[in-house]
């Protein structure tokens, strides 16, 4: 049996001891408490399971909080809040993607480019190109996977209810493995090899359904403003837009380097939802 000290709260995540989720929210704890623990769960899906079998340990189960990356699973609010998809849990999700999608910030790639270059010995990578050209490149891999986030999203959207099982929003490995092609045609026609795969399933989805869910985020994710104003950093998952920066460079930075460093020097009290949550716990 499980023994919590008074006042102790337990800050359930995403990930491992050593993820992105974990380093983050370790980091936005500082200077509280001790009584309140991250604990590390494991993958996404079996969050809520993973949290009723560590409660029931607790002969008096101690309060709780669990954040997770909101992924393709509900939309972004209008305002820059937590979201809580279950109304009187406290299970909330993040405003943006995913953990990468606070790190992905021009100005912080550009301060890992500069610190590494006057400090790293073997640094290879020259001088930082400044934050207008890493903005540009982010905007030009946000443009290259606009097709494919809007079939992500087409295909989120189509579950039935929340008691059907997950229709899977791509067909390669997950977020972060992006498809070998981007090319629209190509996305829609493996899209529609996964409808056909989950109608065998449920016959209350349609390829027409899709189409037209398709198109709308389409011409949400191709309107000028979206990519100027970095809209891309809330709606598509951080790991598929560093995946195709690294894709367009392949010889620049790694940014799965840069997201290990940036974790611990971002500056997440510029985010409404991640200082929400700190008032939270």
């Amino acid at each position: 049996m499980n023994v919590t000290g008074r006042g102790t709260k337990l800050l359930f995540c995403e990930g491992e001891p050593d993820s992105l989720d974990y380093r983050l929210l370790s980091r936005l704890l500082r200077g509280k408490p001790p009584t309140i623990l991250v604990v590390p769960s494991g993958g996404k899906q079996g969050l809520r399971s993973f949290i009723r079998g560590r409660l029931a340990g607790y002969q008096s189960p101690p309060p709780y909080l669990a954040f997770r990356d909101r992924d393709f699973d509900v939309e972004p609010s209008a305002d820059v809040l937590l979201i809580a998809p279950h109304q009187g849990k406290p299970l909330f999700h993040t405003h943006r993607a995913a953990i990468e999608n606070y790190l992905l910030d021009a100005d912080l790639i550009d301060n890992y480019w500069t610190t590494l270059a006057q400090n790293a010995p073997n640094w290879s990578h020259g001088t930082s190109p400044g934050v207008s050209d890493i903005r540009q490149w982010m905007n030009e891999a946000a443009r290259q996977i606009a097709s494919y986030e809007a079939i992500r999203w087409a295909l989120s959207r189509l579950k039935p209810g929340d008691r059907w099982p997950e229709i899977s929003t791509t067909w390669t490995e997950g977020s972060g493995c992006l498809p070998s092609s981007l090319a629209e045609n190509d996305c829609i026609a493996r899209a529609k090899s996964l409808l056909a795969d989950y109608q065998r399933v449920t016959s209350s989805i349609s390829e027409s359904h899709f189409v037209e869910l398709y198109r709308h985020f389409s011409s949400r994710f191709a309107a000028l403003e979206f990519i100027e104003r970095a809209e891309y950093l809330v709606w598509f998952h951080g790991k598929d837009l560093a995946k195709a920066m690294q894709r367009l460079h392949p010889n620049s930075i790694s940014m799965q380097h840069f997201c290990s460093w940036a974790v611990e020097h971002v500056d997440w009290r510029q985010h409404a939802d991640l200082r929400e949550l700190a008032e939270r716990v």
